[in-house]
């Protein structure tokens, strides 16, 4: 089993049901460990309201392209609609964020996400779930990476 993290967040409808009702359908494919608090914070690259936004743990042997592909059907089931323009509200959004330690660099998937160092609604959930949490490709912790 693998631990991999997951960034979540919703900033359209009932922000936190969304996301609540996301993991639900996530825990029927994977097991999930932990899941942070959940965070408000203003849009990024994106239209609408506030951000609800959060991290979870999770243990699966299913290979990363087949989760992605799993997480967008959730998304998809949870009312997101493909394809979308950048930037549009979601209901629900889900970003891998670190797949074990692998380093995936591909058209379709990019581990560990390439703008989560910049994120703070990504960091600090994360740090929050596993404060040792070590990125792939620096091998630095997320600790030193983010400083509030």
């Amino acid at each position: 089993m693998i631990k991999v993290y997951i960034a979540i967040g919703s900033n359209k409808g009932e922000r936190e049901k969304n996301i609540k009702i996301g993991i639900k359908e996530i825990e029927k494919f994977v097991k999930i460990k932990k899941i942070s608090a959940f965070y408000e914070n203003p849009p990024v690259e994106a239209k609408g309201g506030n951000f609800l936004n959060g991290a979870i743990e999770i243990l699966t042997s299913i290979n990363p392209y087949i989760l992605l592909k799993k997480l967008k059907y959730v998304e998809k089931k949870l009312g997101r609609k493909f394809p979308h323009k950048k930037g549009d509200e979601r209901e629900i959004d889900f970003d891998i964020i670190f797949y074990g330690k692998e380093v995936i660099i591909t058209k379709t998937l990019k581990i560990p996400h390439p703008k989560y160092k910049d994120r703070e609604f990504v960091l600090k959930p994360l740090l929050e779930i596993n404060s040792e949490l070590l990125d792939p490709l620096s091998n630095r912790k997320l600790k030193e990476i983010y400083v509030p």
